[in-house]
């Protein structure tokens, strides 16, 4: 019997959780935001989640799989803030486990990133530091 697909946004969640943890746990604080920002925040991770890729699964359960692209953009009021945002977040990212509720979620991995660019779309500029992740997701 094929289920349903399973739900991005739990695993959505999920990131957020863990680098909110690890975001709160540095010298200055910052927060972990789906989607976008907050128009008076200077300093913070966004999550820029997807709703996955249906990956085959077993003959019994074809939607059983799920891989989950996103991005998470590192903002901050200089280059090195941006980085370091970044640094900050990958290393939680790579490094805990991800929890979704009858869920085993494999380790993320990195895809790609990009250098660290000037928004002067906003005032005052802020710096953003990108880097695209993926991980997958099977029934526990």
């Amino acid at each position: 019997m094929t289920s349903m697909p399973a739900s991005a946004e739990p695993h959505i969640r999920a990131v957020q959780a863990v680098l909110e943890a690890a975001l709160q746990a540095l010298p200055t604080p910052i927060h972990a935001k789906i989607g976008k920002r907050d128009d008076d925040e200077t300093r913070v991770v966004v999550i820029h989640g997807s709703p996955g890729d249906i990956a085959p699964g077993s003959l019994g359960d074809l939607f059983s799989d799920l891989t989950i692209p996103i991005q998470l953009t590192a903002v901050g009021t200089g280059p090195e803030q941006a980085t370091a945002y970044a640094d900050a977040a990958r290393v939680a990212l790579l490094t805990t486990p991800l929890a979704v509720a009858g869920r085993r979620i494999w380790q993320p991995w990195q895809v790609a990133s990009q250098p660290v660019q000037r928004d002067d779309t906003v005032q005052p500029e802020l710096w953003i530091c990108t880097a695209q992740y993926e991980f997958k997701s099977t029934p526990a």
